[in-house]
């Protein structure tokens, strides 16, 4: 079942690389503009020439499969051979093997092109027992489109005060064009730092693959686990339980102090209440007199 569908894949066409190349080529830069000798030269530049287009959309897929086998070597290595396929890498991979030195747990996360992803879901999800899946998109064309704009805009600033540093004739002048340039560049590289992480997520999908065998698979909690009537009465249970230990735990601590108080305090109470009877009680003498 697996190299039928690992063939399938390697059939795949690139027809979808072109979305890489747009977001490559929405986020590059313009070269600047030659400078301007007349009136006339400026007005053959049309406003906005230099302005980014983002013409497809920029989405952001990612999405996690549980799988359960017991042997998780041939799954971990036909899924190699799916990344080999789809032109796919490991980003990171944790992995525990047991006493024998077999693998018996391992999450990887995988990096394949986005135009491939819903392929490579769902060969991965026939590679064993599928306990859990889920995938998620997220639109971000109007942040991509924010972000090279911002760049072209610093980057025509930027071009613009270089230009004038250079017919600067002051030093003053030069200082001020000199730190106005040192803002605009921490600004475009910070700029250029969000453009490229929105360009590897754009054309990159991401796939956590969380193996395990039957014996050691954990299933993911359910959102509603633990809500409704029954489930909060056992809830109550166990904090009643809970606050009983802690109170006879408390009261054992406390019980041996309480006991030699007692062999303690008793004996030395009915003492001190002996001797001050014993004060009250007049001599025999005193008592005839009287």
């Amino acid at each position: 079942m697996t190299a039928g569908v690992l063939v399938a894949l390697a059939g795949l066409t690139a027809c979808s690389g072109g979305a890489s190349s747009d977001s490559a080529g929405a986020g590059g830069l313009a070269a600047p503009a030659p400078a301007r000798a007349d009136a006339t030269d400026e007005k053959a530049v049309p406003p906005g020439a230099n302005r980014t287009v983002v013409t497809t959309k920029a989405v952001i897929r990612t999405g996690e499969v549980s799988l359960t086998s017991k042997d998780l070597a041939r799954v971990r290595a036909d899924i190699d051979a799916l990344l080999a396929a789809v032109g796919g890498t490991i980003g990171s991979e944790q992995s525990s093997n047991d006493r024998h030195g077999r693998l018996e747990q391992s999450t990887l996360v995988l990096r394949v092109p986005v135009e491939r992803f819903a392929a490579t879901k769902s060969a991965l999800m026939k590679m064993g027992k599928l306990e859990d899946s889920d995938e998620n998109s997220k639109d971000v064309t109007t942040q991509v489109i924010d972000v090279d704009e911002r760049v072209q805009t610093l980057q025509n600033s930027l071009d613009d005060l270089q230009r004038f540093q250079r017919g600067a004739q002051d030093v003053k002048d030069l200082l001020a064009y000199e730190e106005k340039i040192t803002q605009r560049q921490s600004e475009l590289q910070s700029l250029k730092a969000q453009q490229s992480y929105l360009a590897d997520q754009t054309s990159m999908s991401t796939i956590t693959v969380n193996l395990s065998t039957p014996e050691r698979y954990v299933p993911p909690p359910d959102a509603l686990q633990g809500a409704g009537f029954l489930a909060g009465l056992e809830a109550g249970w166990h904090a009643l339980l809970d606050v009983l230990v802690v109170g006879v735990t408390v009261l054992g601590a406390v019980l041996p102090f309480l006991v030699a108080g007692l062999l303690v305090g008793v004996p030395a109470w009915l003492g001190i209440r002996a001797l001050v009877r014993r004060r009250k009680v007049p001599p025999p003498s005193e008592a005839a007199t009287s």
